[in-house]
Formats: C-alpha cells, sequence, structure tokens
C-alpha cells in the first residue's frame, strides 16, 4: 500500500487483478484443442478411430491441466476465509 495511498481502492485493485489472473488460467485449462489435425479414417471404422483419438487427447489434456484448476479453486477458497468470494 503506497504511503497516503487509500488503503480500500488498492485492495480492490489486486482483489480485481487476482481475479482477472485466475479467470485466464481457467480459461487455458478449460480450452480444448482445435479438432482440424483429425485426420478422416477410410469407412466408417476409420472415422470412428479419430474420435476415439480426440477423445483420449482431450482427456489427457483434461489431466494434465487438472492441477491448475484445482490451484483456481483453491486460491477461492483462500480468499472466502478473508470474506472475499469469487463467483
Amino acid at each position: 500500500v503506497a504511503v497516503g495511498g487509500d488503503k480500500s481502492a488498492v485492495l480492490t485493485s489486486v482483489i480485481e487483478e487476482l481475479v482477472r489472473f485466475r479467470t485466464k488460467v481457467r480459461h487455458y485449462a478449460l480450452a480444448l484443442p482445435e479438432t482440424a489435425d483429425a485426420v478422416p479414417g477410410e469407412g466408417a471404422a476409420g472415422a470412428e478411430e479419430p474420435k476415439q483419438e480426440q477423445k483420449e487427447k482431450r482427456k489427457q489434456l483434461m489431466r494434465e491441466r487438472k492441477p491448475l484448476l484445482e490451484a483456481c479453486d483453491n486460491l477461492r477458497g483462500e480468499l472466502a476465509a478473508f470474506g472475499i468470494h469469487i463467483k
């Protein structure tokens, strides 16, 4: 807090920045890759395989990004203990 500054305004700015950061991290963690790189298969069986591969890639990606989502939830919980509620 700057000397002579309004502590309330500074705290509000810090909270807003934390919320913006958390939102960006959550959006990144929940974003799925484009499906344009899927290779179309031939025939009915070939068409299903890329879909299954895409599902597996998405599941793996979400497993890798789960710690980011958990960190966002933890931050929200810790701020709630101080009376700051992020919805």
